[in-house]
């Protein structure tokens, strides 16, 4: 089990050398340090996007329209259909919910 262990680490140093060595995986990442932004004169940073689907904003009554996450006591839900063919409802905090 040693040899075989032995030899099995051998190979994968040798082919992640190789790869390092004929140029495997050169140019996946590329940075470009010179684009600075918050600094005078250069534009401002822009920060990631933010996914906001408006579940928030939306109650019950939008989620028996369209079955769409919605807020419900605070709390993002999803509705689904029901296992049994019993319609549409969600999970909240182990109690299924009919819409």
């Amino acid at each position: 089990m040693n040899l075989t262990r032995r030899v099995g680490a051998s190979l994968v140093a040798g082919g992640v050398a190789a790869a390092g060595l004929f140029g495997l995986g050169l140019g996946t990442a590329n940075a470009n340090p010179d684009q600075r932004c918050g600094v005078p004169n250069t534009p401002a940073c822009q920060g990631a996007p933010v996914q906001n689907n408006g579940w928030q904003n939306r109650n019950i009554d939008a989620g028996r329209q369209d079955h769409q996450p919605f807020n419900y006591s605070g709390r993002l839900v999803t509705p689904m259909k029901a296992g049994n063919g019993d319609g549409w409802g969600f999970w909240f905090l182990g109690q299924w919910i009919r819409l």
